[in-house]
């Protein structure tokens, strides 16, 4: 043994050893698991607590101290539980092997120590320590050796206690300060390394252009992409030169008036700056430059980050290019067109959506909403809806904004306009307006026509009752729905008697308008919507009576009978001595025997000619003893 100087020097020297050991290697395993890293950085800890138990200090005769706390704490403390545990259990089977009357309180101080290395680094949760933590650590790890002293028995505690308790804790209190301090200092050089590696890989990496210059314009620092823009061999080739190296003089005195500019300033600025290359190509670029200052802050240089935006300029000029084009198209289209988003405020529209609506012109614009529009464009008399439902009008117009439809409105000055209406992305609506008002005049004209046309095709042209053919149609789709609805279908088959003798007597002209009177009359029976009145032949008409049963249809024939002698028309060739007509009556009844369409036609004319032939101006129904008597239509004469 030595002097307790000397030992002290020495404990001290073991514990700057090992941490030190631990510096200047632990970066061996850095791309070893943390595991490996943990369980090697406690051994080596555990190692240094067995030296210092082999050298300790002698504070008096026969009491003997070390610092194997500082190690043990340290271990666990840095390096995490794992660690902490392999330092502890390490230090802790050798000083059992040791053995002696202070083994239990060596096992009893080793553990203390090694729990509140632990609890520290679990207190830090994964943080880096600070030089306030290592003091902590150093105060608990003081007190936690004491545990050990408190075991021993009370003869040697009272004897030591006084001489031992305050050099120990001391000792050891420094030495894991000055052990923390050093692998605090470790981790931070550490961590410097780590943003420096990370900060210069960023650098290189970053696709934009980084670079400074001194306040004279010259490199002196700059990235691979600096390099690639100003066509240089790397960014080492940049250091010690200016712009006026790579670029036409014009656009390097350009670019350093940016500089002076900023550099007067003394403020950071964004710029956008046109650059040429020799070569003749050109682009633009966005930069960013900010003055470089010192500690005292005064200007050393200037820090530019350039980013291309040439392809940005390039898509900003097309589409500049096309906003105009689409203005020419907009203005001179022939359609109205408006935009209106989500809310129902109109985006834009064109001139001519706008001369659409000349008394709302002026209020339909870019921001108003389409509701108050409706509401000034009803209220101008611009717009036709219900007086009394004008919101309900407008709503059912909005809801019309947000699926595709196409529609036509008149407005109250007679125009008519079509409009096709398309949701957009965003959740508003376009829709184009057509002025479609000569459209619908000439559709008025050929629906006109056409109802002409359908007259001449199925009216009769002297009584305009219907034709055959229409009559035909008309008995076959009645004749179809009776049978499916199971409701009977009466059938009245007209004449008009002694007609031959009327014309004559009186002349065709006098036989036509004979004919006119009585359709109006038989037109005149016909009240309702399926009722079918036709010029069957001739002087014959037939009237088709849906719904109508056999008794039923007796009532309408002598209602029309009635009707056709009311009217008084002279004819001396009838022994009458007026126009009289003969009904023959046949019902298809949905419960009676089969029958077709020629069935019931056949019965209504075999009833007609026993009217006839019952003395005429009579309505007969069809009787079975009848069928077989009627002549052939070539001998009828009436």
């Amino acid at each position: 043994m030595g002097s307790p100087w000397s030992e002290l020097l020495a404990n001290l020297a073991v514990v700057a050893m090992f941490v030190s050991a631990w510096i200047h290697t632990h970066v061996w395993l850095d791309r070893r698991p943390a595991l490996v890293k943990s369980v090697a950085f406690g051994a080596l800890m555990g190692a240094g607590a067995i030296i210092l138990m082999l050298t300790p200090m002698q504070l008096q005769p026969g009491v003997l101290v070390d610092l194997r706390a500082t190690m043990i704490a340290v271990a666990g403390f840095f390096g995490g539980p794992l660690a902490g545990i392999v330092a502890g259990v390490t230090a802790g089977a050798f000083r059992a092997f040791e053995g002696g009357i202070g083994a239990f309180a060596g096992a009893v101080g080793i553990a203390a120590t090694m729990l509140v290395g632990v609890a520290g680094n679990l207190a830090l949760r994964g943080r880096q320590p600070g030089m306030g933590d290592t003091m902590i650590l150093g105060a608990a790890t003081a007190c936690g050796s004491l545990l050990g002293l408190s075991v021993l028995p009370p003869p040697v505690l009272e004897r030591v206690l006084p001489e031992v308790v305050f050099p120990s804790t001391l000792l050891i209190f420094v030495s894991v300060a000055m052990s923390g301090l050093a692998l605090h200092q470790e981790g931070r050089r550490i961590e410097a390394l780590k943003s420096r590696r990370i900060f210069k890989t960023v650098v290189e990496t970053l696709p934009d252009c980084l670079n400074v210059k001194d306040i004279e314009g010259r490199f002196i620092a700059a990235n691979p992409a600096t390099a690639e823009l100003m066509h240089a061999t790397d960014a080492r080739a940049l250091i010690g030169r200016t712009d006026f190296d790579f670029y036409p003089t014009e656009t390097a005195r350009e670019f350093r008036q940016d500089e002076l500019a900023v550099l007067k300033s003394g403020v950071a600025s964004t710029i956008e700056q046109h650059l040429r290359h020799e070569d003749g190509t050109d682009g633009w670029l966005s930069t960013l430059k900010a003055p470089f200052r010192d500690k005292s802050g005064a200007v050393v240089g200037l820090i530019t980050h350039n980013r291309d935006i040439t392809a940005r300029k390039q898509l900003e000029t097309e589409l500049a290019e096309s906003q105009a084009r689409l203005g020419d198209a907009l203005t001179h289209m022939a359609d109205g067109l408006v935009m209106f988003d989500p809310d129902g405020r109109m985006v834009l529209c064109n001139a001519q959506y706008r001369a659409m609506f000349p008394r709302t012109a002026e209020i339909r614009v870019p921001g108003a909403d389409y509701r108050d529009i409706l509401r000034a464009s009803v209220a101008r008399g611009e717009s036709v809806a219900p007086p009394d439902m004008v919101e309900d009008w407008i709503a059912g117009i909005m809801a019309l904004q947000t699926h595709a439809n196409q529609r036509q409105i008149r407005l109250a000055d007679g125009r008519w306009l079509d409009v096709r209406t398309r949701p957009t992305g965003n959740g508003g609506s376009l829709s184009m307006f057509s002025d479609i008002t000569e459209a619908k005049q000439v559709e008025a004209e050929l629906l006109a026509a056409n109802e002409k046309l359908d007259l001449l095709a199925h009216r009769d042209g002297l009584t305009e009752l219907l034709t055959r053919r229409a009559f035909d149609e008309a008995m076959a789709r009645e004749f179809a729905r009776a049978r499916r609805t199971a409701k009977p279908l009466s059938l009245l088959i007209i004449d008009v008697d002694w007609f031959k003798r009327f014309n004559d007597q009186y002349g065709h002209p006098a036989g036509d308008d004979c004919l006119r009177v009585v359709s109006r009359c038989i037109e005149a029976t016909a009240r309702r919507p399926g009722d079918a009145a036709a010029r069957y032949g001739g002087e014959e008409f037939a009237l088709v009576l849906p719904e109508t049963d056999a008794r039923g249809a007796f009532v309408i024939a002598e209602k029309l009978k009635g009707k056709v002698r009311d009217l008084a028309l002279a004819h001396a060739g009838s022994e009458k001595g007026i126009v009289t007509v003969s009904i023959g009556v046949g019902t298809f009844e949905a419960g009676g025997a089969a029958m077709e369409i020629a069935d019931l036609l056949r019965r209504a004319d075999e009833a007609l000619y026993g009217a006839k032939a019952a003395g005429r101006d009579r309505v007969h129904g069809w009787r079975p003893h009848l069928s077989g008597q009627r002549p052939a239509v070539s001998q009828r004469k009436t």
